[in-house]
């Protein structure tokens, strides 16, 4: 998706993200900790945006990461996670500027990890909130 992920779903600097059942070492969230290569999309037909994100355990206990553009130049965009339940968490990316919408956004995505492979879905808004401006989905697989 060349917004989110051109909006993903993982931050140079990280901004805190909440943490009410999001991690500690050895909690929930450290399933979710590592780097993870994926591809987002925007249609069934498109070959997707590559991408890479890093997540890890801040010191305050917190699941974060940063999610970078693989095939564009592009600065990372910052992810704050908002609830692990189970293999599924939820996660805010952003704000930053989206390739294909050039515009500032933020996205929401909601992924559910299996084995080695993080899935899901995304919705990309403007940053003081409105309407969706861009929905996909995407796959990933764990590099490390």
């Amino acid at each position: 998706m060349r917004t989110l992920l051109c909006a993903a779903l993982v931050v140079a600097a990280c901004a805190p993200g909440d943490k009410a059942s999001t991690a500690t070492a050895g909690g929930p969230g450290q399933k979710f900790v590592g780097t993870f290569e994926g591809r987002s999309y925007r249609q069934v037909a498109d070959t997707g945006i590559p991408w890479r994100s890093v997540m890890v355990i801040a010191p305050d206990g917190s699941l974060r990461g940063t999610l970078t553009f693989t095939s564009i130049t592009a600065g990372p965009v910052p992810i704050r996670v908002r609830d692990i339940t189970g293999s599924k968490l939820v996660q805010e990316l952003g704000p930053y500027h989206s390739p294909t919408l050039k515009r500032d956004v933020v996205a929401t995505s909601t992924a559910e990890l299996k084995g080695d492979s993080l899935t899901g879905d995304y919705e990309v808004r403007p940053p003081e909130g409105g309407d969706v401006l861009l929905r996909g989905t995407f796959r990933a697989k764990r590099a490390s």
